[in-house]
């Protein structure tokens, strides 16, 4: 079932990739964007990264834009999330957690949470993809200071997504050429190396 899912969702991203140029001229591509990403971050899991490479290719000069609507998008994503582990958890969030396949790992995150590392694991799971859903629900059901969590949140993924776009918009059409996971590798480590220099920029202030 796994195997054919993925498979719809590879044809339905080439699809859209034939069609990125009309998709980025439309006067509503800011607002699909949008929903792209607040559908992937809490739905189901979508190929983002290569519908962006997508856009940006085709219209490089909206690139901040695309980046912008993408981190609306996973912001609201990421607060859907927490107010369902805060507030819906056994009636919503638990199956959720079955359907994104983390049963196993659940305890383990909010032992994260419990021992006092819950920041830095919001953080790195903001700046990744496959931890983002688990922590924002974890967070919830923490109770971890939701503005704090809204702060964090909204900073790494615009750090991540203005570092994916830049990037696409800086290498070109050479991207399009990439293995499908690069674009992920790419993003986590560019956005990485963000935080690392506002770290030291911060520290040596």
């Amino acid at each position: 079932m796994k195997v054919v899912f993925s498979l719809a969702q590879r044809r339905w991203a080439d699809k859209l990739c034939q069609r990125a140029q009309l998709v980025a001229d439309h006067r509503s591509a800011m607002g699909f964007v949008f929903l792209l990403e607040l559908v992937g971050t809490t739905v189901i899991p979508l190929p983002n990264a290569l519908v962006m490479v997508a856009l940006v290719t085709a219209a490089p000069r909206k690139w901040i834009r695309f980046a912008t609507s993408a981190t609306f998008g996973s912001v609201a994503g990421g607060i859907a999330l927490y107010i369902i582990g805060r507030l819906f958890f056994q009636s919503y969030g638990e199956s959720l957690i079955t359907s994104y396949g983390a049963t196993e790992s659940w305890n383990g995150v909010i032992e994260w949470f419990n021992s006092g590392w819950g920041i830095s694991f919001v953080i790195f799971a903001c700046i990744s993809t496959g931890l983002f859903r688990v922590a924002s629900i974890g967070a919830g059901f923490t109770a971890m200071n939701p503005l704090l969590f809204i702060l964090i949140l909204s900073l790494s993924r615009c750090t991540r997504w203005v570092a994916e776009c830049g990037a696409i918009k800086y290498v070109g059409e050479r991207v399009r050429t990439w293995p499908k996971h690069y674009f992920k590798y790419a993003a986590v480590g560019a956005a990485l190396l963000v935080f690392t220099v506002l770290i030291v920029v911060t520290l040596t202030a």
